[in-house]
């Protein structure tokens, strides 16, 4: 496990994770991929979040021809990174659920592997295009919006791209609830 980002939890302890604000003047981007085993099809979606918790932009799309579900949380955090980029953000800070995308990213050992094109690129554009990034872990209950905007993406019939000043109205709630305060 990623010793940066994870909570430690005693074996009677209970912590609830949840999504956080990224740190002053830093641009959070959650993303996440979907993937249909069965139609080698899948989906993207990221959602780009403030320092208050304001969501900027988020977006969605449908992938096809895809290897497995590697591969499309590959091409989320290249789409995530890609409206970063256009959008002229410079400090960003990327999570995704994606470990093993997090430790190959940090640890550059996927250079060769089937998406290790993909990864070099990613990277590639992050050093051009941003003064300060990062590439976080965080567990699906802190990734609820990244996940539903990719399974959008995943179901949509079209293969257009889409994305949203703010968050479409199917992830609202969850938006909500990610700024909500916990009851205790």
């Amino acid at each position: 496990m990623d010793r940066m980002n994870k909570e430690f939890l005693t074996r009677n302890e209970k912590v609830l994770q949840r999504w956080r604000k990224p740190e002053m003047e830093v641009l959070k981007i959650n993303v996440d991929g979907a993937y249909n085993s069965h139609l080698g099809s899948g989906g993207w979606g990221y959602v780009t979040r403030d320092d208050t918790g304001l969501v900027i932009e988020s977006g969605a799309g449908k992938l096809v021809h895809l290897m497995d579900a590697f591969h499309a949380e590959v091409l989320a955090l290249r789409a995530g990174v890609e409206a970063a980029a256009r959008r002229g953000m410079m400090r960003v800070q990327f999570e995704t659920d994606s470990l093993t995308l997090v430790q190959g990213l940090r640890s550059n050992v996927y250079r060769l592997a089937a998406t290790g094109g993909l990864c070099v690129d990613i990277l590639q554009r992050c050093v051009n295009s941003f003064n300060v990034f990062s590439f976080y872990y965080c567990p699906r209950n802190c990734n609820r919006v990244a996940h539903a905007l990719a399974a959008l993406g995943c179901n949509s019939s079209q293969t257009t791209d889409v994305s949203w000043d703010g968050s479409p109205p199917d992830v609202e709630d969850l938006v909500a609830g990610d700024l909500a305060e916990p009851m205790v």
